[in-house]
This record gives structure tokens, sequence and C-alpha cells, in this order.
């Protein structure tokens, strides 16, 4: 029974392996389970034996790829002194360095939609929880910032009452941040992410070949804007 648990395990991997293959070639549309099976000289109904669709084959290489990402910030966030500033500094370059490495990979994993919890479509899938423990290394940080030092947010009157509602509503994955904090941190997480969508995506070639200097300005506003001890960019 091990040696066949094994071996089921070795054949996952190597199909996972081949699909990464061809998304790197041939972006998402060439994952597909006739053109895994070519490439490993398998018999698509061999391959159904251990992915019964497309779907599923795309979402276990979502989270594969999920804990890649979050393994290797994990590696970096570990790699400070304590510094909340030196931390918020190497997951958000780790972030920008693993998109930039992997454009296809960072393609799929942030083009495929995460399901809505409230939703009816909402499952805890694997791919579920590899994105909530991606986003949890953001949350804790900005959650340890926030109760380091509180930083300066919009009042609830200023964001209305449909947004604090909703805002609130997380406060308990912010270990009890308001929801103007929430509002804030939400506004510079969509910063730095638009900022490296665009980036990976050729959308800033036209005024910035190299977007470095650009995204370590925005970084060093950000870390100021939340109290932080921060570099200066260049």
């Amino acid at each position: 029974m091990v040696t066949r648990d094994r071996r089921r395990a070795a054949t996952l991997a190597e199909i996972k392996a081949a699909a990464r293959r061809l998304l790197v070639s041939g972006g998402t549309s060439a994952v597909g389970l006739r053109a895994v099976a070519r490439e490993l000289g398998l018999t698509p109904p061999a391959l159904y034996r251990y992915f019964p669709s497309h779907e599923a084959l795309i979402g276990a290489l979502v989270t594969d790829l999920y804990d890649e990402l979050t393994t290797a910030l994990m590696d970096l966030a570990g790699a400070d002194d304590g510094d909340l500033g030196a931390k918020l500094y190497l997951l958000a370059n780790g972030l920008r360095d693993w998109a930039l490495a992997h454009p296809a990979e960072f393609g799929l994993v942030f083009g495929t939609a995460v399901p809505n919890p409230e939703g009816d479509e909402h499952e805890v899938t694997p791919g579920h929880q590899a994105a909530m423990r991606f986003g949890g290394l953001f949350k804790e940080l900005v959650a340890q910032i926030w109760h380091q030092k509180p930083f300066p947010h919009p009042a609830d009157e200023q964001l209305g009452t449909v947004l604090v509602e909703q805002l609130t509503a997380e406060s308990e994955h912010f270990h009890g941040m308001p929801a103007g904090a929430i509002y804030l941190s939400l506004n510079y997480w969509t910063r730095l992410y638009g900022l490296i969508c665009m980036e990976v995506f050729g959308q800033l070639h036209w005024v910035l070949p190299d977007a470095a200097a650009y995204f370590e300005a925005q970084l060093y506003e950000i870390g100021q804007a939340l109290g932080l001890d921060c570099p200066e960019p260049g």
C-alpha cells in the first residue's frame, strides 16, 4: 500500500510538472488533459484516473503555485530581525520578484477566481485554502503593524455605512482592526498588487522600462503612511 501510494504521489507530481511546463511555454490555454497526456506519453483515460477534469488539474496546479509562493515569502519574512518595516519590504519585493520570474504562473494564480465565501458556489477547496494562507501573510503583517503603533485612518462616517459594514465583518481576520484601518490596508494592497500586475503584463513599458525604482518609491510611501522606519528608495 505504501509503495502504491508513493507511485501515485510521484505520478501526480509528474502530471502537475508537465502541466506547468505547458503553462510556461504556451499559456493557460495550452494546459489541456490531452496535451498533458501527450507530454507524459500517457493515454487520456490513464490521466483521468488522477484528474477527472480540466478544472481539477488547474485547481491542483493553482494550489501548488500558491503554496510555492507562500513558502518563499515565509522564508523571506523569517529572515528579518523582527523589524516590521523590513518585513514589509521583504514580503512586497518577494512577491514582485516571484511574479516577474514566473509571469505565466502568476497569471494563472491571480487570474483564477477565489470562490466567494458567501456565494452558493463556495467550497473550501485546497486551492481556496492555499489562497487564504497566502493572503494571511499580509493580513498578519498589517495587524502586527497596527497593534504595535496604530496608524491614522479614515473615520467610519467618511467611508459610508455599506463599506463600513463589509470591512467590520472582516475585523476578526485582521485581529480586531477597525474598519478605517482595514480600508487603508486594502488600499495599499491593491496599490502594490496592481503595480505588480501592470509590470508583469508589460503595461508600464511605455513610461518605465524598469519599474523597480517606482515600486520602491511606492513602497516607501506606504511604509511611511503606516508609521514604519523604511529605507529610502534607491
